[in-house]
């Protein structure tokens, strides 16, 4: 590998998010110029480097009020993971917060349908992996209905049906948005193996259905 930064240089630092967006992270400067000592493993991809440059970098307070923030085009097709400031022009896509919150596991995950659509990226490609049993509350009126996503997409699927239309195809919510759509809350009472057969996430939410009561009180016909 050939000696790509001299000493003395001054770096902007820029990495992928999962949106597929390129972000300055940092302005650095090197102060010295090494060599991996023998036996030397990348911490991130866990491969030998014995012998490759090994850099000491210094974080400069240069541009730090835009880390994490300014987003720029790199260039299109472009997959050189070094180039020159002067010789190419990156223009300014956006000055935001690029980094999205964490997902906050099953347990404690609740939002409302309408606002399925927005939710962060990270988030949808968690409700996108797993199948699973989920609860539908009318915030107005508390009435429940116990659902199961079984089909493309998942859990997150199910539930951009419910926010496209307001009602997934179910009789009872179709009903109950006769007089106007209704808001409900959506939370999940049982993920599963993505293996597991369909009619063992059916039996699953049958005895949620029963557990809560909502076949009775609630909005579930069967």
């Amino acid at each position: 590998m050939r000696d790509v930064f001299p000493t003395d240089a001054v770096l902007a630092s820029f990495i992928v998010t999962d949106a597929r967006k390129t972000v300055f992270v940092g302005m650095y400067r090197v102060n010295s110029v090494g060599s991996c000592p023998p036996g030397t493993t990348d911490a991130l991809l866990s491969s030998e480097v014995s012998g490759q440059f090994r850099y000491d970098l210094q974080l400069l307070d240069v541009l730090s009020d835009y880390r994490d923030k300014l987003a720029i085009e790199w260039g299109p097709g472009t997959r050189v993971w070094v180039q020159r400031a002067a010789n190419q022009t990156k223009p300014v896509i956006e000055i935001a917060e690029q980094y999205e919150p964490k997902f906050p596991g099953f347990r404690s995950f609740t939002r409302l349908v309408d606002d399925v659509p927005t939710l962060p990226s990270g988030w949808q490609q968690v409700l996108r992996s797993v199948k699973g049993v989920y609860l539908l509350v009318d915030v107005d009126t508390g009435q429940q209905y116990v659902g199961s996503a079984k089909g493309a997409d998942s859990l997150l699927g199910r539930w951009m049906d419910y926010a496209t239309d307001g009602h997934g195809g179910n009789l009872a919510l179709k009903e109950a948005s006769k007089k106007g759509r209704r808001t409900y809350q959506v939370a999940v009472l049982e993920v599963v193996d993505e293996n597991t057969p369909d009619e063992t996430i059916e039996q699953t939410e049958s005895y949620w259905k029963s557990k809560l009561l909502s076949r009775e009180f609630g909005l579930n016909l069967g």
